[in-house]
């Protein structure tokens, strides 16, 4: 049962530590496959804001070739040169054509009065952010606006750049449509259910990818966002289940520099994840295989240990058959001899005394004639049962000699001592009243005795007492049986 009970307790601590070590290991790629998706993320803003400042870099050389080209005294309205007015119109013309997504180029005089546009000439721009901005900051050369609305209702942002002069003599602007935003987003792969998307710094939605057309434009009510663009950070990782389509995300934002602009990048956790949920049910199912296998192992350990116990158990029977006599449940005389070599080398070290007594059955043969050998083998138990009780002593032992004739080992007992005992046994065996007509002496069965005692040294053994009381046994046969001989 211990041997049981500690190896379930060694199955479950191995099951305990192997589960463990398990989970640790999934945390751990758990957490290197979220590192690697904050890297990620971090790229793609990256990327994404570095091609939007080269494009407005690269329209930004546009608005430097105007304002060079054209003169400041063009900058008129109503024009009063039509000549010069129609070949600047062709100019910023030409230029619009070369950048796709741009809506027109127009001019403002220092007033910010449109003086050339496709739109509409003379419309007062003073309070529009792209006019009014570097109007009234002489330190800002260029500046792109947040997103509004035209006159004409599009949605756009607009670059401008000063014409030179240390005065505000007027600007060049370029208008841009949200579809310029979109293009951008296009060209960058993101999970199945991952987002991109960039707003501005009024948090006003300018592109999305998965396109959400119906949303372009419209103020974005995220709160992180919006702290996020007016603290002092250029860049922030976090978590959210977005409230749009309840798919939690690993987001990262961008400003990017110089520009009004935020680019959001989110990749989807079941995305990102689905990697790692395949290492889990591997991880899983190679834990219960080994679970498995550990409990068919301690299966396997239990019955060979029931296989043991039980080989055990009938070796010892087998012992006990081999050291115990099966009639009487005595000692045999193998174990006898065993036990009798055992005491006489301990009673030699301690110079002690050893008594042998040795019974026979008188006329034991007549009996099993007279009565039958059945009767003759319930008589020797009766005789056994008489002889096993008159020693109290655990390291008395009692044995069947041979037959009929019994021996009983009394280590550290002195010869007057074990005569008493003899005595005992012999009386107690008369009381049974065994019937036996074939006695020469009582009509019940009785014994003879013999009694050996000696001290043990160096020149004793166990056959000098054994034939000691051998002599002594068959002396009192001699003279008549049932009687105790124990002298000479």
């Amino acid at each position: 049962m211990i041997k049981r009970k500690k190896s379930v307790a060694y199955c479950l601590l191995f099951c305990l530590l192997t589960g463990g070590m398990a989970f640790y290991e999934l945390r751990y790629s758990l957490l290197q496959e979220e590192s690697k998706v904050e890297e990620r993320v971090a790229n793609t803003s990256i990327l994404l804001g570095e091609w939007i400042k080269g494009a407005f870099v690269a329209s930004d050389y546009i608005l430097r070739d105007i304002v060079y080209r054209v003169p400041v005294s063009a900058l008129q309205f109503p024009a009063t040169n039509a000549d010069e007015y129609a070949r600047i119109s062709k100019l910023i013309e030409d230029k619009y054509k070369t950048l796709p997504h741009a809506i027109g180029v127009g001019l403002n005089d220092k007033n910010c009065i449109m003086t050339h546009t496709p739109s509409i000439i003379g419309f007062d721009a003073r309070q529009r952010e792209w006019c009014r901005v570097p109007m009234h900051n002489p330190d800002i050369q260029t500046y792109v606006s947040n997103m509004f609305a035209s006159n004409i209702g599009e949605l756009m942002v607009i670059q401008t750049r000063k014409f030179p002069g240390d005065e505000f003599s007027g600007l060049a602007g370029i208008g841009v449509d949200l579809e310029f935003f979109s293009t951008w987003l296009e060209k960058v792969m993101i999970g199945t259910h991952g987002v991109l998307a960039i707003t501005d710094q009024n948090v006003n939605l300018l592109a999305r990818k998965p396109a959400k057309p119906e949303m372009l434009g419209k103020n974005v009510n995220d709160p992180i966002v919006k702290a996020f663009i007016t603290s002092s950070e250029n860049y922030k990782t976090f978590r959210k289940i977005s409230p749009l389509d309840k798919e939690p995300r690993l987001y990262g934002i961008r400003k990017i520099e110089g520009l009004p602009f935020v680019v959001v990048v989110g990749e989807a956790d079941r995305d990102w994840q689905a990697a790692w949920m395949l290492h889990v049910w591997l991880t899983i199912g190679a834990l219960v295989i080994l679970w498995v296998l550990a409990f068919y192992t301690l299966h396997i350990y239990w019955e060979r240990l029931s296989n043991l116990v039980e080989l055990k158990k009938v070796r010892d029977e087998l012992e006990d058959l081999s050291l115990t006599d099966a009639l009487t449940g005595l000692a045999n005389r193998r174990c006898f001899n065993n036990v009798l070599d055992v005491e006489c080398h301990r009673m030699r070290r301690l110079k002690a005394p050893i008594s042998l007594i040795m019974i026979d059955v008188d006329f034991f043969k007549a009996f099993n004639d007279t009565y039958g050998h059945l009767a003759g083998d319930e008589c020797l138990k009766l005789v056994a049962g008489v002889l096993q009780s008159k020693l109290k002593r655990p390291q008395d032992l009692a044995a069947r000699y041979g037959g009929e004739e019994f021996c009983c080992i009394l280590p550290e007992t002195e010869h007057a001592g074990a005569v008493r005992i003899a005595m005992s046994m012999k009386d107690g065996i008369a009381d049974l009243g065994i019937q036996h007509e074939g006695s020469a002496i009582e009509n019940h069965l009785t014994v003879s005795i013999g009694v050996a005692t000696v001290i043990c040294d160096e020149d004793m053994n166990s056959d000098i007492i054994v034939n000691l009381a051998d002599e002594r046994l068959y002396q009192a046969k001699k003279n008549g049986r049932n009687q105790v001989a124990s002298e000479d």
